[in-house]
């Protein structure tokens, strides 16, 4: 049976994640309703699995989604979930209604046209600086992984980044990356 990438990496989360316990609602640290949508963005959450545990909780949760005010907006892109906010929200000195969730983080959609300009403010790199494509990343936390087995040995990193995409002309995402790489 071949399982498609996105359930890969739905199912190595949970299981990086953690067991539930019966005495808890819950296997995570933090509420994952407790953290704010800019924190998520500006890449304050101290490590993945508090990433993967507000993931888990948001996907399918209609009220997840009216906690943080969020509707649906219809997407061009078929790797982006992106909401429109009831309030709009404050990060990186600018505020946006809009923000998109990637396979690994949250993005805050900004109507800008330079992407190199919010990049050089919070001292990002480009990796791709080209006409119609930008992409640049700065490294917050990368250290070792130790999910508990030699199966599950790896990195672990959360990265802030900047980038714009073709189903998007004229905006400008930023946000963080939360990942776990796993060993070959």
């Amino acid at each position: 049976m071949k399982l498609h990438p996105a359930s890969l990496v739905l199912t190595l989360a949970f299981l990086l994640a953690g067991p539930v316990r019966a005495d808890e609602s819950s296997a995570y640290e933090v509420d994952p309703s407790s953290l704010t949508l800019a924190d998520i963005i500006a890449c304050k959450l101290k490590d993945v699995p508090t990433w993967n545990g507000f993931a888990f909780w948001f996907h399918d949760n209609a009220e997840a989604k009216r906690h943080y005010g969020m509707t649906a907006v219809k997407s061009r892109n078929p790797f982006l979930s992106e909401y429109r906010l009831a309030t709009p929200v404050a990060v990186f000195g600018r505020t946006t209604d809009r923000v998109a969730f990637s396979n690994s983080g949250l993005m805050a959609v900004f109507p800008e046209h330079t992407p190199q300009a919010l990049a050089k403010e919070l001292g990002i790199t480009p990796v791709i600086d080209a006409p119609g494509k930008y992409l640049g990343e700065r490294s917050i936390v990368e250290a070792p992984f130790d999910g508990g087995s030699p199966a599950f040995q790896g990195t672990s990193r959360i990265s802030l980044n900047v980038s714009t995409v073709t189903t998007h002309p004229g905006k400008v995402l930023a946000g963080c990356s939360y990942r776990i790489d796993i060993k070959d």
